[in-house]
């Protein structure tokens, strides 16, 4: 490698350290970007002079492809290619392997592969060609081909545990379940303090459906080493689908160790996520009645949970002492005591001062304008939340929540239908989805079938079993209101899907009239309190 190629290389390595360290904070993640953008001028401006320079170029294309610029990166891996000297045989390989990882995010596997047969003529014992070449044949389902190679690394490096989870993956498509799992089972055997091990065991069980092995391996991959977090988010991720499967085995391990705070804070989380927010309490007391943490994000997911169980009180106490804790103002921290205060003491100027700490310490912050927009209509200050809201859309054009409410203040608060319209049509060209909120926009636009089609959908494809797809659906059916439709008692069967599912907010379900979503409707029905005297325990603390 020449000298420059070196110096390249350094400032490749220097952006990625950068990148590592900045993932977590806006201002750093602008000093990231401004270093990539410096790194790219230098290969800008030392090609613009040098075009034929193959070696800058292929440091360049690596720079682009760490950047996520896979087009750039692949058309000036492509030139490479063509400017390399036959001889330089060690460049050419990594860039043939540069090529085939761009195709392979591309999911253009067959040109994938006649690249990797191209870089395995150059170097057939290379043992990074051989892999890509077995992971895209396994995708491409050649399972023999993927066997061919994973065995050949195997042969090289015995003690390989990707090859072996590789293998594993082969031997599963092939339904051969007990030579797969004797592949991830040796892998854990030789390493049994490599957390990777049984993260790739876990998924191999989990394929097998065999749900609360695979949970119980990501706990263990947790509790042997610092596995970048990934075990925690696949716990995220598997709760989605296997929410009980993830919870007991979780309640067993505490049984275990009842001392290692780490369990309760992802149970709590967890349950978090799908608005468990009483099973979330009993976890985050545990932690104080343990003295396990006594860190302020546990008091700020305290706070959280008692508000969101109209719990003000103690909201208000935990939220202070998370606030009085933490080392520089957190908004989210300030948003929730803005909540808080608005309804444990009803002074919404209070609120609204609280939230404009917020916005000053990260102005424009998405969160912080949508509390201050309806902290603004319920002072029926409706010009200064159309302005809070458009500021908002100007930085964000597709914040669905924010065009909802703006086309709400225009339609019913200021007499602008045309303006509103055009809100509700703009939420129609994004998400689909239960974020969308489009059958809010369908209503509003007088196109209420395909709102009830809307709420269907996101029932059909809500995987959270906290029931937020029924809640939402319930919301919209008793905007809608049409007594003939049905949608008057399907909102409120709606509803008690909701809760059967676990949905544990009490501020939503009892409280909550803002636009949009709310159950201002539904409370209004009959049957409203029975349903929810029969789901109390939703908002009690459980394990």
């Amino acid at each position: 490698m020449n000298k420059l190629l070196r110096f390249f290389t350094i400032c490749l390595l220097a952006a990625a350290c950068l990148t590592v360290n900045a993932q977590n904070d806006d201002e750093d993640a602008r000093l990231r970007q401004k270093m990539q953008a410096a790194v790219m001028k230098v290969y800008d401006d030392h090609l613009a002079q040098n075009p034929d320079d193959y070696n800058t170029r292929f440091a360049r294309a690596n720079q682009l492809y760490y950047n996520g610029e896979y087009a750039r990166a692949l058309e000036d891996a492509r030139i490479v290619e063509q400017q390399i000297p036959t001889k330089e045989k060690e460049v050419r390989l990594e860039n043939l392997l540069l090529i085939a990882r761009i195709l392979d995010y591309n999911g253009n596997y067959e040109d994938e592969i006649e690249t990797l047969r191209t870089a395995a003529d150059i170097d057939p014992k290379s043992l990074a060609c051989i892999d890509l070449l077995g992971k895209v044949s396994l995708k491409v389902k050649d399972l023999s081909a993927a066997e061919h190679n994973f065995q050949t690394i195997l042969r090289e490096s015995p003690m390989n545990y990707d090859a072996m989870y590789q293998m594993a993956k082969v031997e599963l498509a092939r339904n051969n379940y007990a030579k797969a799992a004797g592949y991830v089972d040796k892998a854990v055997e030789l390493f049994k303090a490599e957390p990777q091990v049984y993260i790739n065991r876990s998924d191999i069980l989990f394929q097998m459906e065999q749900y609360e092995p695979a949970v119980q391996d990501l706990i263990s991959a947790m509790s042997v080493g610092d596995d970048g977090g990934v075990s925690i988010q696949k716990l995220f991720e598997i709760s989605d689908t296997r929410y009980d499967d993830v919870m007991n085995v979780l309640a067993t391990s505490i049984d275990k160790a009842p001392q290692v705070g780490m369990f309760y804070y992802v149970r709590a989380n967890i349950a978090m996520r799908h608005e468990h927010y009483a099973q979330a309490l009993k976890n985050l007391r545990a932690i104080n009645d343990y003295n396990l943490y006594n860190y302020h994000s546990i008091d700020y997911a305290t706070a959280r949970c008692h508000f969101e169980l109209t719990q003000y009180d103690d909201a208000a106490l935990l939220i202070d002492r998370a606030i009085s804790k933490a080392e520089g103002v957190m908004p989210d921290y300030l948003i929730l005591k803005a909540q808080i205060e608005r309804y444990r003491t009803g002074k919404v100027d209070q609120a609204l001062t609280i939230v404009d700490q917020a916005l000053a310490a990260q102005p424009g912050y998405a969160p912080a304008m949508l509390t201050k927009a309806r902290l603004q209509i319920q002072k029926r200050a409706d010009r200064d939340a159309l302005a809070t809201l458009s500021t908002l859309l100007a930085a964000e054009p597709d914040n669905a929540e924010a065009l909802l409410l703006r086309g709400w203040v225009n339609k019913y608060r200021l007499s602008n239908p045309t303006g509103a319209a055009a809100d509700f049509e703009t939420i129609l060209l994004g998400n689909k989805g239960i974020e969308g909120l489009q059958g809010f926009a369908l209503h509003e636009l007088n196109r209420d079938e395909e709102a009830r089609t809307w709420a269907k959908q996101i029932i059909k494809d809500g995987i959270l079993p906290g029931g937020k797809s029924y809640f939402i659906a319930s919301a919209l059916l008793s905007d809608i209101g049409n007594f003939e439709a049905g949608d008057k008692s399907l909102s409120l069967e709606y509803l008690r899907s909701a809760l059967a599912n676990g949905y544990g907010s009490l501020q939503e379900v009892k409280v909550n009239e803002d636009p949009y979503v709310n159950l201002k409707l539904v409370r209004r029905y009959e049957d409203f309190n029975t349903v929810l005297d029969q789901n109390t325990d939703n908002f009690k603390e459980r394990r």
